[in-house]
């Protein structure tokens, strides 16, 4: 498959020897497709040459999967329009995905508003519609199946609909797949891919807000393109957390890793609704700031302002809003090299309406960072406001679908 084999970090996984099997041929071939689409989703258009360089597979293997891709529909030539080479001839034909070859279904539900989007096989949505949350989660879920078999029968251009991805606030078991529970939802145990399947006809795959935000960025953060192990912290009511270790989710052994706004920073801080006391979510969530600024106000007990309107009046130079949002800053620092400590990410990034003011957030968790990360570096760990200025998680339920079409699969 490739040139070289690395034996440094990349080959340690022990197999699974519950489900290892040999790969056969069958196996390699798909493997290969998987690469090959992969880097052409990353850099198309991009010719056959430059595929087999990239890829490492011989030309002939290029030229061969390639044949068959194009023949299923999955790439489509780029003729650039009858250009020649500087001395005549024809230049190489790049080639591109085939954006209609599946649409992908993205579904992000929020405590109070939903959206469906469908997306093109290069991940450009086409086609959005919003909703009211409801409570009933079996009633919400079959009026979004009916409503994706409306948006497919509405675009018929695409050849087939590969799936519909599903992002949650809240744990899940993406496995059994199960939302489990929610302070924002009042869903419990909620079989979301066995409803939604059963309304939509099409496969469900479903994850938290955190983990499909951290997955977008993965695939779709062009700054990090080279990074492999990833943590994603995303602010908003509370803190939610997605790791990504050497390209994958970390989902952990009951599939709700990430938990990390419930790790104590404070003994004895104020009681969290987890029970504990302390919670790094009490000190550096949006609620937590909001509730800092109007006790600095004296406005305990008055209408207090959205996130976004605390933003805009740090941009106004209110001072209050800016001391506010400045120790909501530093607790993320804390925070966050406690992570880069235990973790050893490449890169974290954040999200949530907090980076609207990244010009002054930035520069106290970094602070906050370079005082206490233990271990020594050639570079820092890069801090990085999200990619996705809107609805990071509604990118990443997109994703879900997308990853389930090029991720490379496990041998073993």
């Amino acid at each position: 498959m490739s040139k070289s084999v690395s034996t440094r970090g990349g080959m340690s996984r022990k197999p699974n020897l519950d489900s290892v099997r040999a790969a056969g041929h069958d196996t390699l071939r798909l493997v290969n497709s998987r690469i090959l689409l992969s880097i052409l989703s990353d850099r198309q258009p991009i010719s056959r040459a430059e595929l087999a360089k990239v890829s490492g597979l011989n030309k002939a293997t290029v030229s061969m999967i390639t044949g068959e891709l194009l023949r299923d529909r999955y790439l489509i030539e780029d003729d650039g329009g009858g250009r020649t080479t500087p001395i005549g001839g024809k230049p190489p034909t790049p080639l591109r995905l085939n954006p209609l070859r599946h649409g992908l279904f993205g579904l992000d539900v929020r405590a109070d508003e939903t959206i469906l989007a469908l997306a093109d096989f290069n991940s450009r949505i086409v086609a959005r519609r919003s909703f009211e949350t409801g409570a009933d989660a079996r009633s919400f879920l079959g009026e979004i199946g009916r409503e994706v078999k409306r948006l497919r029968e509405e675009h018929a251009e695409f050849i087939d609909a590969a799936g519909v991805g599903v992002s949650l606030p809240g744990p899940v078991n993406s496995q059994a797949g199960r939302f489990l529970a929610s302070v924002v939802l009042p869903w419990r145990e909620v079989p979301v891919v066995e409803w939604l399947e059963e309304s939509s006809g099409l496969p469900v795959t479903i994850d938290n807000s955190a983990r499909c935000a951290a997955l977008a960025e993965i695939w779709h953060g062009k700054a990090l393109a080279q990074a492999r192990n990833l943590l994603y912290v995303g602010v908003s009511a509370g803190l939610a957390c997605g790791v990504v270790i050497d390209g994958a989710l970390y989902r952990g052994g009951n599939n709700v890793a990430g938990q990390f706004g419930h790790v104590m920073i404070d003994l004895n801080g104020p009681e969290c609704r987890c029970g504990q006391r302390g919670c790094w979510d009490l000190y550096a969530s949006d609620k937590a700031t909001v509730a800092r600024y109007q006790q600095l106000r004296g406005a305990q007990g008055r209408r207090a302002p959205s996130m976004r309107k605390l933003v805009e009046l740090v941009e106004s130079g209110d001072p209050a809003a800016t001391e506010a949002v400045s120790e909501t800053a530093r607790y993320l620092g804390i925070g966050i090299t406690g992570l880069i400590n235990g973790l050893d990410p490449d890169v974290v990034v954040v999200g949530g309406e907090i980076t609207r003011a990244w010009g002054l957030v930035e520069p106290l968790i970094r602070a906050e960072t370079a005082k206490s990360v233990l271990a020594p570096r050639e570079q820092p760990v890069a801090i990085r406001r999200s990619s996705f200025d809107v609805r990071p998680s509604l990118k990443g339920a997109l994703t879900l679908v997308l990853n389930n079409l090029l991720s490379v699969p496990y041998v073993g």
